[in-house]
């Protein structure tokens, strides 16, 4: 078992499954938690995601070795920046979020000597948001995102990689930059495309929204609030990717304006994404 005490700062679905598998693989002794909604803390308290429950995040943060900002991606600086000051040295602090290049350079500026941020984005998770949807083996052989950048130390970075391994996680070393690049296509640009998707249908179409539009939209679930920091943060790698599918989707509807000498073209586009997706479909 770690030596960590862990303090959970907001005890949603993602916060409360941290801190959830945390204490009942005995990673960390205690898990503390603390989140600004009462709701949130009694929930997590009764179903045992946590030890106990602090009245406030300077109150967790001192009972604590190791500190995960568990907020959406535009609350984690304006929490932790206060935070990070009054910390014993050797705490380390992390967050979940889904973009990394401006929390990174943002925690970099205001964390004093002795006391690091390294930041974390588990591939995992759902639509689903509060406490009452955590699951402790929600990063049961998921990827964990790991960013660190020049001022982070290895043994921070051993620190956390543990940690995250211990909750039955694949760790995966990633520069932000490159991370928020590659994350645009592959979170990004699937939850902007739901929701798009999901806002098409009209009264008529109800009864025939078969399992291919849900599967396709089921997305758009995810709380417009916090995809809407996810899409301002990474607003510039979003945008590149958005273009990227327009192109594509332009290809395809060239294709299919010219239904004759284009059918061979939709095809190859159309066979591209099965050969990939059957590849990754078995090996994932």
């Amino acid at each position: 078992a770690m030596s960590e005490r862990l303090a959970v700062l907001g005890l949603g679905m993602m916060g409360g499954s941290v801190a959830g598998a945390a204490r009942s693989r005995s990673v960390a002794s205690p898990v503390v938690g603390w989140d600004p909604n009462p709701k949130a803390c009694a929930t997590a308290l009764a179903n045992g995601l946590v030890d106990s429950i602090e009245l406030t995040a300077e109150d967790a943060v001192s009972k604590a070795s190791l500190v995960v900002a568990a907020c959406p991606v535009t609350q984690v600086v304006p929490l932790l920046s206060q935070l990070v000051q009054d910390a014993e040295p050797g705490t380390l602090f992390t967050d979940l979020g889904s973009t990394k290049l401006s929390i990174v350079r943002s925690m970099r500026g205001v964390s004093p000597a002795g006391i690091e941020f390294l930041g974390s984005h588990p591939l995992a998770g759902s639509e689903k948001s509060g406490p009452s949807h955590a699951d402790t083996n929600l990063l049961e052989r998921k990827v964990v995102a790991l960013c660190p950048d020049e001022s982070s130390t290895p043994g921070s970075r051993d620190r956390l990689g543990k940690f995250w391994a211990a909750l039955g996680a694949r760790v995966v070393f990633c520069p932000a930059e490159e991370h928020d690049a590659l994350l645009a296509l592959t979170s990004h640009l699937p939850h902007l495309l739901a929701y798009l998707m999901a806002g098409m249908p009209e009264q008529m179409h109800a009864p025939f929204l078969a399992g291919g539009f849900r599967d396709m939209t089921r997305l758009a679930g995810s709380s417009p609030q916090l995809w809407m920091g996810i899409f301002g943060d990474n607003r510039e790698q979003l945008l590149r990717c958005s273009r990227d599918f327009r192109d594509k989707l332009d290809q395809a509807i060239q294709a299919l304006e010219n239904p004759g000498a284009e059918s061979d073209s939709l095809r190859g586009l159309i066979e591209k994404g099965w050969a990939a997706r059957t590849t990754w479909q078995t090996t994932g």
